[in-house]
């Protein structure tokens, strides 16, 4: 019951972070791949409704192209020098229903956070930064990676001192 409430509520957050980061007067186009030789296209528009406070309330679905979040693999990796950064990072994304590959360290110190995405896995990577604190760079996953192991994950959270000190 806790675990359905704290998603509705990163759900809500990141709804309302995507449609500040939006403009407002356009309609939201996700595509979807299909088992055809077609994609179909989804236009989806914003609404707004009111509380019962008189306030409003505004509803929004995921980035175009992101995945379930119980279909991502994530590895986080400890780029500081802070202790279990890595692992309170990854409780944040465990709250948001991720799956979380053990923690691990980096080869070397990172001198700034970074989320890593491997082919197909960029709008993931972006919502996954929206809901870390200062928000790291996203990037495509480098040839030569920081970790001895990616775990066959689909991304890859370093976590630098920047990060570790959020949280």
């Amino acid at each position: 019951m806790v675990r359905g409430i704290a998603l509705i509520v990163v759900a809500v957050v990141l709804g309302v972070v995507l449609l500040h980061s939006t403009d407002r007067s356009t309609s939201f186009t996700a595509k979807t791949k299909a088992a055809s030789a077609s994609s179909p296209t989804t236009t989806v528009k914003p609404s707004t409704s009111t509380t019962a406070a008189g306030g409003p309330t505004t509803t929004t679905t995921a980035p175009a192209g992101a995945h379930d979040p119980s279909k991502v693999a994530i590895t986080v990796a400890n780029g500081s020098t802070v202790k279990g950064a890595a692992a309170k990072v990854g409780q944040t994304l465990a709250a948001s229903n991720y799956v979380l590959k053990p923690a691990t360290n980096t080869k070397t110190a990172a001198s700034a956070s970074v989320v890593y995405f491997t082919a197909g896995y960029e709008a993931d990577a972006k919502a996954i930064a929206k809901l870390l604190t200062p928000q790291p760079a996203v990037s495509a996953m480098p040839a030569t990676l920081p970790v001895a192991d990616l775990q066959k994950a689909n991304i890859l959270v370093v976590v630098a001192a920047d990060l570790a000190a959020g949280h």
